[in-house]
């Protein structure tokens, strides 16, 4: 990031907000809806100003646009796939074109700085181009067969469900949008997509994207609004849904999906409490540098961000001093400013729910240490708190704010059962000069995404192509 970039972004944004919000439509095929109880969304860095608004889609909105779809996708299941990867190349351009302008709506929505705001639209367009070249392998729709000794002919082929619900989160709301619609077109099958009403406007994105793709009229549909419309999609007769979200919603709607007269795929990433061990082998700098970006960027808000520390004895003392050092000169305030490291937390309520925490832990005489932070929005400082044994309700449940715990364990081995001690596995990390404990870390974690000695991340980091992303038992369903 240059100075000269961050103001000119900084200039956009106060532009923005000078200008009449945006209402967006639900559009289901090609035809913008406004029903509904209208909902605004405040900007979380200057909450009395509205950025954007949407309309809560009433039930028989999203039962039309799953049928609208279902029309469409017929046609579009029909084409061979090397023409739909095609069509969605198309959409290249498109997004180049428009990555300033993505960049800015994340960042009145969601409050995303320069930097991460202007990833989010990147990762759109690297998501795009991975999915279309994995696709074009050969062998990617197709698998190779021995020779039958019969002398028969036979294929092994992947065929559309039908059409996807994509249910997206409000902290990613145009990648967790696109990446799960660009897939499903790909593969020939429609899609309903119901942004977060926290980002209505960055998730509305998803559907110009895939207008720009030149698709079938009402293939692609987009409905918002809050829970309501996330369940009638669920409950509806959709061939399939991914989500994104916590773990309860999530396990319940494998639940409905598993109940009915046949089960039908669910793709559901929910969350984590991701680990760090630290041994006393580490480079302790190294692990400080990576704990403090990976549990404080966006506030916290990643399902694959770090929220516990867990510091074998000779380890555990200078790394809190390392930590603490480092949050103590973090600060979280408006996007505007080039000067703070997070923006805001999402809502009041978010607010409320850090406040608490850090009263509980001031209260259980933890040892507390925060960052700075503006007035004026959902600010909250970057928050360390140490002296908090691991199986402690502040170490062991997800938060989803930028608190950080740190714990002392005897050593490696109750490291290693206490990241393990969780419903949870999406990611995890270790900063260790053992080799040995590196191997043997990387067989028994149960995680899905694992960081070793990783520069400036301890447990994030992951980008589309170089890396993949799923997670274990409670935090991902496709069993991978």
């Amino acid at each position: 990031m240059t100075i000269k970039a961050q103001q000119a972004f900084g200039a956009r944004l106060n532009e923005r907000r000078r200008a009449p919000y945006i209402t967006v439509p639900h559009v289901i095929a090609g035809q913008e809806y406004f029903d509904g109880q209208r909902m605004k969304r405040e900007d979380p860095s200057n909450p009395k100003l509205v950025v954007s608004a949407c309309h809560d889609a009433p039930a028989y909105l999203v039962e039309l646009a799953v049928q609208t779809s279902r029309k469409a996708q017929r046609g579009w299941s029909r084409l061979l796939h090397t023409e739909r990867i095609e069509r969605v190349r198309r959409a290249i351009p498109f997004i180049e074109e428009r990555l300033e302008d993505w960049a800015v709506r994340v960042a009145l929505e969601i409050g995303k700085p320069f930097d991460g705001a202007q990833a989010e639209a990147a990762e759109v367009l690297e998501i795009l181009r991975q999915y279309t070249e994995y696709a074009s392998a050969p062998g990617a729709f197709e698998d190779e067969r021995t020779d039958d000794p019969s002398g028969l002919s036979n294929d092994s082929v992947l065929r559309p469900y039908g059409v996807f619900g994509v249910i997206t989160p409000f902290n990613y709301p145009i990648v967790q949008a696109a990446g799960p619609a660009i897939a499903a077109l790909i593969a020939g099958n429609g899609v309903v997509v119901k942004t977060s009403h926290d980002g209505p406007w960055s998730g509305q994105a998803v559907y110009e994207l895939c207008h720009a793709m030149d698709l079938p009229t009402g293939l692609v549909n987009v409905v918002h609004g809050g829970d309501g419309p996330g369940r009638a999609l669920v409950s509806s007769d959709i061939d399939g849904v991914c989500f994104t979200g916590s773990v309860a919603v999530g396990k319940s709607i494998v639940r409905e999906f598993a109940n009915g007269p046949y089960p039908r795929p669910v793709i559901a990433e929910m969350g984590g409490k991701n680990p760090v061990i630290v041994t006393e082998t580490a480079d302790l700098e190294q692990a400080a540098e990576g704990i403090v970006f990976s549990a404080f960027d966006l506030s916290g808000q990643k399902c694959s961000a770090l929220s516990r520390v867990l510091a074998t004895p000779s380890a555990h003392d200078q790394l809190i001093e390392l930590v603490e050092e480092r949050v103590k000169a973090l600060k979280a305030g408006d996007p505007v400013n080039g000067d703070v490291f997070a923006g805001p937390v999402v809502s009041a309520d978010a607010m409320e729910r850090y406040v608490s925490l850090v009263s509980s832990a001031r209260r259980e005489g933890f040892q507390v240490e925060t960052g700075e932070a503006d007035d004026g929005g959902y600010f909250a400082p970057a928050t360390v708190v140490s002296g908090v044994p691991a199986t402690h309700e502040l170490a062991t449940v997800e938060h989803f704010l930028p608190f950080l715990t740190i714990s002392k364990v005897a050593g490696f081995e109750a490291a290693l059962i206490a990241a393990n001690d969780t419903d949870m596995g999406l990611t995890a990390g270790i900063y260790t000069g053992d080799l040995d404990e590196a191997r043997e870390f990387l067989d028994r974690i149960e995680a899905g995404c694992v960081d070793v000695n990783v520069p400036g991340h301890a447990t994030t980091g992951w980008w589309p192509g170089p890396q993949t992303f799923g997670g274990w038992k409670a935090s991902g369903t496709t069993g991978k």
